[in-house]
């Protein structure tokens, strides 16, 4: 699997480990929605013909309907085998942005899709903040912090349930960084295979500018090299992406995520 098809089947993975239901089957491309927090809706990634030729040559929007008011469409390049053009769906792609433009959906943020190769990173094997340490969450009490930190640092409201459903997952692990005694950031890591995706990275706006992002990635990173793990995933917020950069990551394509206006 390319790198950047396991960026994109590590991220949708999760989404569905935060629960969705599929919507538009048959003859269109079907889609997943999460029907709570995170509010995505996402084309299947798991369809062998998948293709947004399959909306965009024609020019019915009445697909737009079926997904949730509240829900964040995100839009990706195709991603296609090496060696094979991808400029049919590069038209249709944009003729799907044009549809979402139309019916009053604009992109209200961008990310960066980033990878790291373990065995090229930087071995990082003190943290340079004294006094911060890193714990795995496993008690509903860190649950609860790792919930108010997330929800605080992206001024957004975490579901816990979906949280708490996914604390025995042996495929993921939350993390929490402790400054002298206190919760001060999270994270979440998702593994696919030899992937690790590295998810819900957010530290305290009180403690935020303090070097403690650095930090907890580079004992994430340090971590993950013990998972049996070949690269790093993620995708990266404008703020986010010179400090990934730092740590040796690796810009792959941008996603351009639409709401409802």
């Amino acid at each position: 699997m390319h790198i950047d098809e396991a960026n994109l089947v590590n991220l949708t993975g999760l989404w569905i480990k935060y629960g969705s239901r599929p919507i538009n089957g048959g003859a269109q491309a079907t889609l997943h929605v999460n029907t709570h927090w995170p509010h995505r809706c996402w084309f299947d990634m798991n369809a062998n013909n998948l293709s947004y030729t399959m909306l965009g040559h024609s020019n019915d929007s009445t697909w737009l309907e079926d997904i949730p008011e509240s829900a964040v469409l995100p839009l990706w390049p195709m991603i296609r085998a090496k060696g094979s053009s991808g400029a049919a769906e590069t038209v249709e792609l944009q003729r799907i942005e044009q549809q979402l433009l139309d019916k009053k959906w604009r992109c209200t943020f961008e990310q960066t899709a980033m990878y790291l190769a373990l065995q090229d990173a930087a071995v990082h094997s003190s943290l340079r903040c004294p006094g911060f340490q890193v714990n795995p969450v496993r008690t509903s009490e860190d649950i609860h912090k790792w919930v108010d930190i997330g929800s605080e640092a992206f001024a957004y409201t975490i579901d816990r349930v979906v949280i708490e459903n996914l604390v025995n997952d042996n495929d993921i692990q939350m993390q929490l960084g402790w400054q002298d005694g206190q919760a001060v950031a999270a994270a979440l890591l998702y593994k696919t295979g030899n992937i690790v995706g590295i998810h819900q990275v957010g530290v305290k706006q009180a403690f935020q500018g303090q070097g403690f992002a650095r930090c907890f990635m580079q004992y994430i990173i340090s971590t993950c090299a013990l998972w049996q793990t070949k690269y790093l995933v993620l995708q990266a917020s404008q703020l986010g992406q010179p400090l990934y950069e730092s740590l040796g990551f690796t810009e792959q394509f941008t996603i351009k995520n639409y709401e409802r206006v």
